[in-house]
C-alpha cells in the first residue's frame, strides 16, 4: 500500500542528535558521493547534487532533523570540491548549493512533521491496544459471571444450562476473534473454523474466497454457525463417525451466499415444530437483513444463508 515503505523505514529510527544518527548521515553521504562519481563517468554534465537529494531524505526520515542538516552541509562541502569546476567557486555553484540547501530544508521539515505524526500514531495505537485488552478482559469476566448465573439458576436443568452457556461461549469466543483481527473485522473462514474447534475433530470442508465481516455481522453469524454445528452433532452428520459437512460461500451481486450441506448422517427430516435454536438462527439472519432457507432431503440437511455484503477483497 502507498506509504507502507515510509512506515517500515521509520519503524526502527535512530535517536535524533545521537552519535549513531550522525554516523548514519555520514555513511549515507559517502554512498551518495560514490554514486555521484560513478554516474558522472556516464554523464559529465549530471546535476551536482543528483545523488545527494535522496540521501538527505533518507537521513531526515531515519535519523532526524539534526543529522539531516549535518548531511546537507556535508554534501555541499564534499560535492563542490570534488565535482565542481576547478578554480574559484563560481556563481552557478553557489546557486546550486543554495537551491540544494533550500530543497533539503523543505525535505527536512516534511520529514520532521512525518516523524511527529508517526510518533503520535504509535502512541495512539499503543493506547488503543491497551484499551482493547482491558475491554477484552472485562468482557471475559462479564461472560464468566453470566455463565455462572445461568448454571446456578438452572441447576435443576443442567441440559438447558449447557445449551445456554454454549451460546454464551460462542459469542465470547467470537469477541476474541474480532479483537485479534485486522481492523476488528474477522474473515469468514476463521469464524466458521472456530465454531468447530470446541467439539474435537474438524470434519468439514470449507470452500470460498476471502470474505471480511463487520463485527456485528460476525457475532450474529457466530451464533448461527454454533446452532448449526450443535444440531449436526446431536441430530445430523456429525452424530456419526463417517458424517461430514461441506460449507461453501461466495459473494455475488452484493450478497454473501453460504451453503451448508451435511452428508453421511442419519436421514434428515423437517422438525415437527420450530425450536428456540431455529428461531435464534432466523432472528440472527433477519437482524443482518438476510434470510435462511433449509431443505431436508434424506441425504442430510441443506441450508443456504444469504445476507447483504460488500465486495470481497482481492486475493
Amino acid at each position: 500500500m502507498p506509504g507502507d515503505w515510509l512506515r517500515s523505514l521509520t519503524d526502527r529510527t535512530l535517536a535524533p542528535g545521537s552519535a549513531g544518527a550522525f554516523l548514519f548521515a555520514a555513511l549515507c553521504i559517502a554512498i551518495a558521493t560514490v554514486t555521484r562519481y560513478l554516474l558522472g563517468l556516464l554523464d559529465p554534465h549530471l546535476v551536482l547534487f543528483a545523488a545527494h537529494f535522496p540521501a538527505v531524505m533518507v537521513v531526515a526520515l531515519w535519523a532526524g532533523a539534526q543529522a539531516a542538516i549535518f548531511a546537507t552541509l556535508l554534501s555541499i562541502v564534499t560535492v563542490i570540491p570534488l565535482f565542481g569546476p576547478s578554480g574559484p567557486v563560481t556563481r552557478l555553484e553557489v546557486l546550486n548549493s543554495v537551491f540544494f540547501a533550500l530543497s533539503c530544508l523543505l525535505m527536512i521539515v516534511v520529514a520532521y512533521a512525518y516523524r511527529g505524526l508517526v510518533a503520535r500514531y504509535r502512541a495512539q495505537e499503543k493506547q488503543k491496544n491497551l484499551m482493547v485488552r482491558e475491554l477484552e478482559h472485562r468482557g471475559k469476566n462479564t461472560f464468566s459471571v453470566v455463565e455462572s448465573i445461568v448454571l446456578q439458576t438452572l441447576a435443576h436443568d443442567p441440559e438447558t444450562a449447557k445449551v445456554i452457556t454454549g451460546r454464551i461461549r460462542a459469542v465470547s469466543s467470537t469477541n476474541d476473534i474480532i479483537s485479534h483481527a485486522a481492523n476488528l473485522q474477522p474473515d469468514l473462514h476463521t469464524l466458521i473454523q472456530a465454531k468447530f474447534e470446541p467439539f474435537g475433530d474438524f470434519r468439514a470442508t470449507l470452500r470460498g474466497g476471502e470474505v471480511i465481516l463487520p463485527a456485528d455481522g460476525a457475532r450474529n453469524l457466530s451464533l448461527v454457525f454454533h446452532e448449526l454445528v450443535t444440531n449436526a452433532i446431536k441430530h445430523g452428520a456429525l452424530s456419526r463417525p463417517e458424517g461430514r459437512i461441506d460449507i461453501s460461500w461466495a459473494v455475488e451481486d452484493a450478497t454473501l451466499r453460504i451453503d451448508w450441506v451435511e452428508r453421511g448422517g442419519p436421514p434428515a427430516s423437517p422438525p415437527e415444530q420450530r425450536g428456540f435454536g431455529t428461531r435464534l438462527v432466523v432472528g440472527c439472519m433477519k437482524s443482518l437483513g438476510g434470510r435462511v432457507d433449509a431443505a431436508f432431503p434424506p441425504e442430510g440437511l441443506e441450508c443456504r444463508l444469504q445476507i447483504p455484503h460488500g465486495r470481497t477483497p482481492a486475493g
